[in-house]
């Protein structure tokens, strides 16, 4: 529940950005008026669904060129437009760039605030999420010939891609994320439930033990594990004000193999000449530049999928993946998954988010249907039968895909011949606007919106490194002016903290040039054996613990995370997990443990 003091915080950051002298000739003081009396009247609610329902009719307008909000949430005019930000709404639906980032930075800035959530609330998103994997197809018609057409040229597609590669050749290594089993971080690599699947593609004496020394010595650990169910746990996390997202919590076991498939695949589609530079998992500039310059010349539609994750069915993965990895695939995927509710669901799917292979695996599903449905346009529009081509034309990251104008609809078909569904709404091919991996465009133009996802006085121990990033991000977007020192006062009141400020990316700061007010609100001293000025800031830090002595699964642990595999240096997926390969066998990170701390820091 948010109280008064966060309100009133946020309110007065509403205000400042009204005022900016970007927006000023779009808002009217009767605008801000509008929005103090609301809030009073109505609290967070107003913030987190009526404004965004503004932004919505905007991004639906530039999707399907007609103008429609019967959302209610404002007095509107004959034409239907509110009178709330009415001028900035009609210049935006005018084609003026400058007032679509208005509109849609005053009304989405609060969309994605976390907040807690009714119990109706959150059986509605399980009821949901149970009813997408029923809708999910068990077998495919035969007599559709066009799905099948798809299905075969994805499956030649893959064939070629994934045809020289090993699955079983991988290197795994236990998550940092929560399990269903709820082993804790520092047991990973001591405790082993068996699953007899799993077992069968990949040997628990050749994938879970360092050497066959290691198997002799701790024997015990596969004689006292009991057959397992590979079940799933669902948990929920704070995704926005619409409500929570639902997050997979896999079995350690089979994560632990997960992980090594992922790092495996994505090696592959990265490094293959079909597939490098179209679908990446790290670098997501790539899309975004193709939405900008998309976003003015047209020549590029960006997609977006409803529950991409949740509707990529089992009996795709099974039609279109070549046998030996269909085999990999579902060794190490959870067959059903226990609900908060204590309902336990047998999954459709091929795996909910929190699978480490959902993210490379739907890539590649949505990567060559793009392709296979491209294909049979071409086909179609030149009358004949062709051999199949790759075109260099599909950028996918994750669930963002981008294809050529010229092929939306095709592509659209293609996606949802295979069960996947398009959401139009946010789909964009024709006019001057474009999303794709967190980056909007209009005529090239930046209108991406700054977005509030805590409140400002969270007194979590991570609020600071919160809202020292929710300053940069505001500091990107309007630069160093005055606006941005208002900004600044509003939030520092709120944190009760004055952020430090250097040009070096060090967590917790402002990416500003240095300046005087550092010396006046930070203690300061000479390091003489760094030979260097340093300042006394917060920053997090946890408490690093001995839990085991040194042992085999002490050794196999440091072995799995070593920072080069295969003489390719890893990007370590979460900084615990760099911490931890720099640790001493048995020694841990306790993330639990960390906290904000005054400490010596060199701010450049």
């Amino acid at each position: 529940m948010i109280n008064n003091g966060d309100l009133k915080s946020l309110l007065l950051l509403w205000e400042n950005l009204a005022r900016n002298r970007r927006y000023e000739t779009f808002v009217l003081d009767a605008d801000i008026k509008t929005v103090r009396e609301r809030v009073e009247h109505e609290g967070v609610t107003f913030l987190t669904t009526a404004l965004p329902s503004i932004g919505k009719a905007l991004d639906s307008y530039h999707s399907t060129n007609e103008w429609k909000y019967d959302h209610g949430h404002f007095r509107t005019d004959d034409q239907g437009i509110p009178n709330f930000l009415g001028i900035a709404i009609r210049r935006a639906l005018g084609g003026n760039s400058l007032a679509v980032d208005c509109v849609r930075q005053l009304s989405y800035i609060f969309y994605k605030l976390e907040l807690e959530f009714d119990d109706r609330t959150v059986a509605d998103f399980l009821d949901q999420f149970v009813k997408t994997d029923a809708e999910i197809p068990l077998t495919f018609a035969s007599s559709d010939s066009y799905r099948e057409s798809i299905l075969t040229f994805m499956r030649q597609m893959l064939q070629v891609i994934l045809c020289n590669e090993d699955p079983k050749d991988i290197r795994p290594k236990h998550g940092s994320g929560a399990t269903a089993c709820k082993t804790a971080q520092w047991d990973k690599y001591h405790q082993l439930r068996y699953y007899p699947k799993l077992d069968y593609e990949f040997p628990y004496s050749d994938y879970f033990f360092y050497n066959f020394n290691h198997l002799i010595d701790e024997f015990e650990l596969l004689e006292k594990s009991d057959d397992s169910i590979p079940r799933a746990r669902v948990v929920l996390v704070p995704k926005d004000s619409r409500g929570p997202r639902i997050i997979s919590c896999e079995p350690a076991e089979l994560q632990y193999i997960q992980q090594g498939l992922m790092r495996k695949l994505y090696r592959i589609i990265e490094g293959h000449k079909l597939t490098s530079g179209q679908i990446n998992f790290t670098d997501q500039t790539v899309n975004r530049v193709l939405a900008r310059v998309a976003s003015q010349r047209g020549d590029y539609a960006t997609i977006d999928l409803k529950d991409a994750s949740d509707r990529v069915s089992l009996e795709v993965i099974r039609s279109v993946f070549p046998p030996r990895w269909v085999d990999c695939l579902e060794a190490c995927r959870s067959e059903e998954t226990l609900l908060p509710d204590g309902r336990i669901v047998k999954l459709n799917k091929f795996a909910p988010m929190g699978s480490a292979c959902c993210f490379p695996v739907e890539a590649l599903v949505f990567w060559t249907c793009a392709q296979a449905a491209i294909h049979m346009q071409l086909a179609s529009e030149l009358r004949m039968r062709i051999r199949p081509r790759i075109h260099q034309l599909v950028y996918v990251y994750g669930d963002d895909i981008i294809t050529p104008a010229s092929t939306y609809s095709s592509v659209v078909r293609g996606l949802s011949s295979i069960g996947l569904v398009v959401n139009e709404q946010k789909s964009y091919h024709t006019g001057p606007f474009r999303e794709s991996c967190g980056g909007d465009y209009h005529n090239a133009y930046d209108v991406t919106p700054v977005r509030v996802r805590k409140t400002l006085s969270d007194s979590s121990c991570t609020s600071i490194t919160t809202n020292a990033d929710l300053l940069n991000t505001f500091l990107d977007k309007f630069g160093e002016g005055v606006e941005f020192y208002g900004l600044l006062d509003i939030i520092e009141n709120a944190q009760g903290y004055i952020f430090p400020k250097s040009e070096l990316a060090i967590p917790g700061t402002i990416r500003t040039s240095f300046r005087a007010s550092n010396d006046v609100f930070f203690l300061r001293r000479w390091n003489n054996s760094l030979q260097r000025a340093e300042h006394r800031i917060l920053q997090l830090h946890s408490k690093v613990k001995t839990k085991h002595a040194p042992n085999w699964g002490e050794l196999l642990r440091k072995e799995l995370s070593r920072g080069i595999v295969d003489g390719v240096r890893e990007i370590y997926e979460h900084w615990s997990a760099m911490t931890n390969s720099l640790l001493k066998p048995g020694e841990y990170v306790d993330v639990q443990s960390t906290k904000q701390k005054w400490t010596w820091v060199w701010l450049g």
